[in-house]
């Protein structure tokens, strides 16, 4: 049997009127089982960075997915008068509009999580469906964050850190880029006006926590849930910060479900274990 090739993903630079946005695409444009196309998917990375993992991999085996890097983030620049959240979002939603058209599924990862959020409340018009993975935003009574030292970011970070698929980036890269993040947020545990925004958010979303979490406290995402209209709250086991690395398997197959389906998937016992 020939072995499945890997998705080839490619660099490319979005000219917004803002600025330019540097991106990684790649993945196959499939269909539904009613032969319609499925929406790209766009997947807004964590503070750390762009870590391209196999469940992006599993994903692009049916659906275009985009990559943003975050201005600042892997060697990128700042977009000029982009330094806030708000404006973050704007800019992310504004490349949806140009590169694809107008609509998309949104998955955020972690500080992703936190911009998806934004961009969901303040953009609903380019957003069908959400994921956020251990999103970031909502932490409270000073528990989680990101730690100040490399090692025990990464021990954080990574459950099963042997899955990661190998980067160019150091480890230092990747700290660096971690306060990159305050640009826009400026040190906020928790945003309460996002909080405040929480039931402007009309697209279903798919909140996945890692059962082996420690930089986003759990309280953070009883906040989160009480003020989304429609959400699901799914624990994924064996997995810290990082579920995309840590189970891409079960994730991606999550993900694929729900969207799908959208509020009518059923998490099935071989999504969910």
């Amino acid at each position: 049997m020939a072995a499945v090739k890997k998705p080839i993903f490619k660099s490319q630079i979005a000219k917004l009127k803002q600025g330019e946005l540097t991106f990684w695409v790649g993945g196959k444009k499939g269909v539904d089982a009613d032969g319609k196309e499925h929406l790209p998917v766009v997947y807004l990375h964590g503070a750390g960075g762009l870590y391209k993992s196999a469940t992006h991999e599993l994903l692009a085996a049916d659906r275009r997915i985009y990559m943003p890097i975050i201005p600042g983030h892997d060697g990128t620049d700042y977009v000029p008068d982009v330094d806030s959240m708000q404006k973050l979002a704007g800019l992310i939603a504004d490349f949806v509009r140009k590169k694809l058209g107008g609509k998309c599924d949104l998955w955020g990862h972690s500080f992703g999580g936190w911009l998806a959020s934004w961009v969901a409340a303040l953009h609903p018009d380019v957003i069908d469906l959400l994921v956020l993975e251990n999103p970031a935003g909502y932490r409270v009574e000073g528990k989680g964050g990101i730690p100040a030292e490399t090692r025990e970011l990464f021990r954080q970070m990574f459950k099963h850190p042997e899955k990661r698929i190998p980067d160019d980036r150091t480890r230092e890269m990747v700290k660096a880029n971690a306060g990159k993040t305050r640009h826009y947020h400026r040190g906020t545990p928790l945003d309460a006006d996002l909080v405040a925004r929480l039931g402007d958010i009309s697209a279903p979303t798919l909140v996945a926590y890692g059962t082996d979490e420690e930089m986003i406290p759990l309280e953070g995402m009883r906040i989160l849930c009480d003020g989304l209209q429609r959400h699901f709250l799914i624990y994924m086991y064996d997995s810290k910060h990082c579920i995309h690395v840590d189970q891409p398997e079960r994730f991606s197959r999550l993900m694929r479900d729900f969207f799908d389906r959208g509020e009518a998937f059923i998490v099935t016992s071989a999504a969910a274990e």
